[in-house]
């Protein structure tokens, strides 16, 4: 299987133009993939000095495996005028097609191409929210499908966990990518081994598994081990709250990687405020609508209290109120408008 790899680099000398709406992409993650991808000795540096070169009896260097790296600018305006003509004329033939954080509208462009090239499957990670927007999401994918080619789109790619006998399932078992997948020796209360069989594409599976190994399975490993190790590795998933996983990409990540434990210790138990979700993730509970109601009505009142004795306030000033979270405020002031209770002029409100 051939993989081609599509990226954002940053450019010396290159001058995307005098526009304020220009677009930075992400750099570091497409290294950290490609470094665990080639087998590089020194890309990780997590244990410096303590390395064991704990990757190196796994013989996972697949270098000559990969058809290509593409690059593409790492800052561009937010709109492009002709996003084909970014495109190199020709792409290496290959079987999987790896994004990583390229301009949505190029990548768009190149996936109407992709039987040119024989493309089986793309695979679009997600570190961040702001990755991909949705629309474009919806786009590849109906491009794809209608391609005949198998698209995921992982958030973050270290969930990714394709169907047997798909391209994709043929993607995660020839080169040990996605969801976390570890196979722990255990004697008595001690872990005697732990082997990598896939690895979270940045390559953090390694060292936390170097990690496991000798530890006692009664420790608390959830956050001794795979949190702690996680973070200094260091995980480069988005730490910035995401609504479409109830989380930040990086708790994500911390959550799949916990997963190795479940077959010794079971699922986490439940924390006060949270629930198992059908996807095995602990995840915050939704706020009734009764009591989201009532919220909105309370901070409706407190927006009238804090104008009785001004005449205008910033939107900021609102928002920091304490009586009322930042959405409750935001709810309140869109009803109160509709109301004709309040004005809105130029980032302020006042009294009607």
């Amino acid at each position: 299987m051939r993989l081609l790899i599509l990226r954002s680099q940053a450019r010396e000398g290159f001058a995307p133009g005098t526009s304020d709406y220009l677009l930075s992409l992400d750099t570091r993650y497409a290294e950290r993939v490609l470094g665990n991808l080639r087998g590089e000795e020194r890309f990780c540096t997590a244990c410096y000095p303590d390395c064991v070169s704990c990757r190196k009896p796994y013989q996972r260097q697949f270098g000559h495996r990969i058809a290509g790296v593409i690059d593409f600018p790492a800052t561009l305006p937010y709109l492009l005028e002709r996003p084909g003509d970014w495109l190199p004329p020709v792409l290496p033939p290959h079987e999987v097609m790896l994004a990583i954080h390229i301009h949505e509208q190029i990548l768009l462009e190149i996936l109407k191409q992709t039987r040119r090239w024989g493309t089986k499957a793309v695979v679009i990670p997600l570190e961040a929210p702001g990755w991909i927007s949705p629309a474009a999401r919806r786009e590849a994918a109906r491009i794809c499908r209608e391609n005949g080619v198998e698209v995921s789109f992982p958030k973050p790619f270290c969930t990714l966990d394709p169907l047997p006998g798909s391209w994709l399932a043929r993607f995660r078992d020839e080169f040990h990518l996605g969801r976390p997948k570890v196979d722990l020796t255990v004697e008595g209360d001690r872990i005697e081994k732990a082997l990598v069989r896939v690895s979270a594409p940045c390559g953090s599976t390694y060292y936390i598994a170097r990690w496991l190994a000798g530890r006692r399975m009664s420790a608390d490993l959830r956050y001794e081990v795979i949190s702690r190790r996680l973070h200094s590795y260091p995980c480069t998933g988005s730490m910035e709250w995401d609504e479409e996983i109830g989380d930040t990409v990086l708790h994500l990540a911390d959550r799949v990687h916990e997963e190795i434990l479940i077959p010794f210790l079971g699922p986490p138990a439940p924390q006060e405020g949270m629930f198992l979700s059908p996807l095995g993730f602990m995840l915050p509970k939704p706020v009734p609508p009764q009591e989201n109601w009532q919220n909105i009505e309370d901070a409706a009142h407190a927006i009238l209290r804090s104008l009785r004795d001004k005449d205008w306030m910033s939107l900021a000033e609102l928002r920091g109120l304490k009586d009322a979270s930042p959405a409750a405020i935001n709810s309140a002031l869109i009803i109160l408008r509709r109301d004709g209770r309040i004005r809105m002029k130029a980032g302020k409100v006042g009294k009607a």
